[in-house]
C-alpha cells in the first residue's frame, strides 16, 4: 500500500498520468523503492547502535538480540534483528554484520553510509533495468533514461524556471514515446512513420523550418565535432538523444547546459508547430 502511494505522488508531482508506468515515473525523478528507502534508515540506524558505547543499554539490548538470532536461541524471532539480517541480506552486506558479533567491530560511520548506499543504489539499478529490460514498452525509454536519477529536463528546469512548461513538455514524451505496430500516414507531408516523434525531429518536411532551427543551435554548439557526432546518429539514437537532453559526446559543463536548453526548447517548438499549423 505504501509503495503504491508512493508511485502516485511520483506521478502527480510529475503531472503524469495515473496509469503511466510506474518504473517511468519513478525513474524520472531519479526516486528508489519505499523498501529500499526504509532498508537504508534501518541499516544506518544499526550503524549507530553498532558504534556506541559498550555500556550503553541500547547496545547491550541490541547485542543480546543478535545473539539470540545468531545462535537461534528463539524458534521465530522476530522484530529489528531480523528486519536488520533480510536487509542485509538484500543487500549483499551481511558480512558486516557476522563480523561485528563476531569481533565487536563496526566500520565507522562514514563508511557504513557509502557502504549502504552503494549496494542499495546498485541493487535497485539492477532490478529496475532487468524490469525495463523485459519490456517491449520500455523500447525507447531505456534508451532515452537508462538509470534512476532525474532527467535532465528537470534539472534544466530547476536551474532556469522560464523552461519549465518546455521541460514539463519532454517529460510527457518521455514517459509515452513508443513505436507503433505498423506504419502510421503523416497528414501533413505525406510519409510514413512507425513513431512520431522521430519523424517530427528527423524527416517531416512540414515543418522542416523548425528542424533547421535546432541544427543551428546544435552547430553552434563548440567543438564542431560535435555537430558531426549528431549529424552520425541514427534517426532512433538522435531521437533519444534530443528526448534525453543529454549526450554520450563529451562537453564542457556550460556546452553540455546549452544542448540540454536547446533540446527541451525544440522539442516543445516542433511538436506544438506541427499540431498548431
Amino acid at each position: 500500500m505504501l509503495e503504491r502511494s508512493h508511485r502516485f505522488v511520483c506521478k502527480i508531482i510529475q503531472g503524469l498520468p495515473k496509469r503511466t508506468r510506474s518504473d517511468k515515473c519513478t525513474s524520472l525523478i531519479g526516486w528508489f523503492s519505499v523498501e529500499s528507502i526504509i532498508n537504508r534508515c534501518k541499516l544506518l540506524f544499526f550503524g549507530r547502535l553498532c558504534r556506541l558505547k559498550s555500556s550503553a543499554l541500547p547496545k547491550r539490548i541490541m547485542i543480546s538480540r543478535l545473539m539470540e538470532f545468531k545462535h537461534k536461541c528463539v524458534p521465530e524471532q522476530l522484530g529489528f534483528i531480523p528486519d536488520i539480517y533480510k536487509a542485509a541480506e538484500k543487500y549483499n552486506i551481511t558480512d558486516y554484520i557476522v563480523n561485528f558479533a563476531n569481533t565487536g567491530s563496526f566500520p565507522s560511520k562514514k563508511l557504513w553510509s557509502v557502504i549502504v548506499n552503494q549496494n542499495i543504489n546498485a541493487s535497485e539499478e539492477t532490478w529496475w533495468s532487468y524490469r525495463i529490460s523485459c519490456d517491449n514498452d520500455f523500447y525507447m525509454f531505456r534508451h532515452i533514461h537508462p538509470a534512476i536519477k532525474p532527467h535532465k529536463a528537470w534539472t534544466i528546469a530547476k536551474q532556469f524556471p522560464e523552461l519549465r512548461v518546455s521541460a514539463k513538455y519532454v517529460i510527457d514524451l518521455c514517459s509515452i514515446v513508443r513505436y507503433e505496430d505498423e506504419h502510421l500516414l503523416c497528414d501533413k507531408c505525406g510519409k510514413f512513420f512507425l513513431n512520431i516523434v522521430e519523424h517530427l525531429l528527423v524527416s517531416c518536411d512540414f515543418i522542416q523550418d523548425k528542424r533547421d532551427d535546432l541544427w543551428q543551435d546544435i552547430i553552434n554548439i563548440n567543438p564542431i565535432q560535435f555537430s558531426v557526432f549528431m549529424d552520425s546518429l541514427s534517426a532512433h539514437e538522435f531521437t533519444t538523444t534530443i528526448l534525453s537532453c543529454n549526450t554520450s559526446y563529451e562537453l564542457e559543463n556550460d556546452e553540455l547546459t546549452f544542448f540540454s536548453k536547446t533540446c527541451v526548447r525544440h522539442v516543445e517548438k516542433i511538436c506544438r508547430d506541427f499540431y498548431n499549423r
